[in-house]
């Protein structure tokens, strides 16, 4: 589970370092014909904590195992806060700030037209950016969560690519590329040429400064090692994406143990962002039967304070996620990818609340295969009565507890870990 304030995270995250809550400066352990290697950790496009604090959450081992880690990221206050006394040095990526919207998006590439790829001219600096920040920092080994112009800088060079992330962020190599939204979609004509003229955008500044082109979008991410912090249940490009090694979500950073409100009645666990029917939602379930624990941290303490209750509490900071799983019944939920895959494999039903293309999609996969409910409009009727019928029909229970047991045997807290690991060794080891 991924906070958005940067106090209560950026604690966590350090303490996740060092059972002492400061870094541990290790010293290097190197196995007998082991490569160390230099390696870049880039974080490009996205908002909040949910980029940085997994590839800080991956880092973490690779330091120790005496591998030099550095890290691009675009929000210089998440990497102040999480990286703060960590001898981790960091950079500001050259990403683009400007981006406006909120758009209706339907692929991948319409996405790059609105963020990252948008002008020749500004994408062909951003590309000179990271091309002086690779000779400053001189990476063997580029890790990219969701950092298209970082990869696209790394062609050509001699510089080995990992591509990270959750399914949505890391697409696979498709020409023309999906239709994310197959419920309401567009003339595939007009896809075809937001895609062409995403492709002639990047080909016009690559070539301009000596990048090798690319043929199609998908040849991006085809050149790079993907490492899937994610579920195939959960990934949406999964019926396209072929054969593909899924690692399971990271694991959450530690937190506080929960304490949930007294009494009997089911344990509803509410967490994300604020949204416009949130403070009734709220004053309903403080009536409710249920016991509700909340960690919102956005919302104002004198909300907080108005509508605590017997039976809702609000958490102050990041909860333990492995005792919030263990404990719940169902969770309702805004956003958090990894949150929902960890309620998943714990067998707990979720209600999602959709606010972005990413989570919607979560939402969708979630529903497919019975594992919850979504409320996308957001209502409050809509939301009240879904959980309802979470907590009431059985069905969901028994589905999300299957749903853990296919998992239990291949994946564990330690493998997404393990597996980013071995590959970061391969990767050294043929350079």
């Amino acid at each position: 589970m991924i906070p958005e304030s940067p106090l209560p995270f950026h604690a966590a995250v350090l303490a996740g370092l060092s059972q002492s809550g400061r870094v541990a400066l290790h010293t290097p352990k190197q196995a007998a014909g082991e490569s160390m290697a230099r390696i870049l950790m880039a974080w490009e496009l996205g908002a909040g904590y949910g980029h940085m604090a997994p590839l800080v959450a991956l880092a973490r081992p690779l330091m120790q195992a005496g591998h030099h880690v550095s890290f691009a990221a675009r929000d210089t206050t998440v990497a102040e806060a999480v990286l703060a006394g960590s001898s981790m040095p960091w950079h500001p990526a050259p990403a683009n700030r400007a981006v406006g919207g909120p758009w209706t998006l339907h692929s991948y590439p319409q996405i790059l037209m609105r963020t990252a790829f948008n002008e020749t001219q500004a994408l062909q600096e951003r590309l000179q950016a990271w091309r002086r920040l690779y000779d400053e920092t001189r990476p063997d080994i580029l890790v990219s969560d969701h950092s298209p112009t970082a990869l696209l800088a790394a062609r050509g060079r001699d510089l080995r690519c990992i591509a990270t992330g959750t399914g949505f962020v890391v697409p696979p190599d498709l020409a023309p590329m999906p239709e994310l939204r197959p419920w309401e979609p567009l003339d595939p004509a007009e896809l075809a040429r937001d895609e062409a003229q995403v492709l002639d955008t990047v080909n016009a500044a690559v070539r301009a400064i000596g990048i090798p082109p690319l043929s199609r979008l998908g040849e991006l991410h085809a050149a790079a090692a993907p490492a899937l912090f994610t579920l195939k249940e959960l990934d949406p490009y999964a019926e396209v994406r072929g054969a593909a090694g899924y690692w399971g979500p990271i694991p959450a950073p530690p937190g506080e143990a929960p304490r949930w409100p007294e009494g009997d009645g089911k344990r509803v666990f509410l967490y994300g962002q604020p949204f416009e029917s949130l403070v009734p939602v709220l004053e309903r379930l403080r009536e409710s039967p249920h016991r509700t624990l909340v960690y919102i941290q956005k919302l104002a303490p004198e909300l907080r304070q108005r509508l605590q209750g017997p039976r809702l509490r609000f958490a102050e900071r990041l909860q333990d996620m492995a005792a919030v799983t263990r404990d719940c019944d169902c969770a309702v939920m805004t956003n958090g990818h990894g949150t929902t895959a960890a309620m998943l494999l714990a067998g707990k039903p979720v209600l999602l609340l959709p606010q972005h293309l990413e989570m919607l999609l979560l939402a969708r996969s979630v529903e497919r295969a019975g594992l919850g409910l979504a409320a996308p409009l957001l209502r409050l009727e809509g939301i009240l009565g879904k959980l309802e019928r979470l907590l009431a029909e059985e069905s969901f229970t028994l589905k999300a507890r299957e749903f853990a047991g296919r998992h239990r045997d291949r994946l564990d807290a330690a493998s997404p870990g393990r597996h980013f690991q071995a590959l970061v060794t391969r990767l050294a080891d043929g350079r």
